[in-house]
């Protein structure tokens, strides 16, 4: 390795975090796979499983947990107040939508909603992927909106949204394991 290639520091703290995104995206994987029927929707449902099950091995295992206790404790009043709102308004989206008689809207709505969760966490637990990963998930929900607007069915919208959403919670594990890497490899 040049000596001007970037190393990602190592990082304390992100054991808990990883884990709670490596169960989350596997939920996320698994509800979009079941959209899909046959030979497909099984193969993903078995890969998505087998990724979430890797990942969830390798944060135990790489990942440590220093300082998380005391973030959450400082940390903790805003965390739940944006939680509460998180949880209040994904049961809202789907009470409407359900109401309403459009199921497909739920998907990308609910990932609006937790992608926008995502933001005032980022600065609170000093986390700059939750802002990206915030970000990121507003999109895959909007583009879920977007198919859901042009008429296409809630099995087509989860295959979307869903695994949009998986990668990209996946995708900060794989950011922290690659920085707690750094320094035990």
């Amino acid at each position: 390795m040049s000596t001007r290639e970037h190393v990602t520091p190592h990082r304390d703290g992100t054991r808990g975090a990883a884990l709670i995104m490596t169960v989350f995206g596997t939920v996320w994987w698994l509800s979009g796979a079941t959209a899909l029927s046959g030979a497909p929707g099984t193969a993903a449902v078995a890969g998505g499983a087998a990724a979430g099950a890797a990942l969830l091995v390798l944060a135990l295992r790489r990942l440590n947990g220093v300082g998380e206790q005391e973030a959450y404790e400082r940390a903790a009043r805003r965390f739940g107040v944006v939680n509460l709102i998180q949880a209040i308004a994904v049961a809202a989206v789907i009470v409407v939508a359900v109401r309403a008689g459009e199921p497909a809207w739920i998907p990308g709505l609910i990932a609006v909603v937790v992608g926008a969760h995502f933001l005032p966490l980022a600065p609170l637990f000093a986390m700059p992927e939750y802002r990206w990963a915030g970000v990121l998930l507003i999109c895959a929900g909007l583009a879920g909106c977007g198919a859901a607007l042009a008429g296409a069915g809630t099995d087509t919208v989860r295959a979307l949204v869903c695994p949009a959403c998986a990668v990209v919670l996946w995708g900060v594990v794989a950011r922290f394991l690659r920085a707690g890497g750094a320094a035990s490899g």
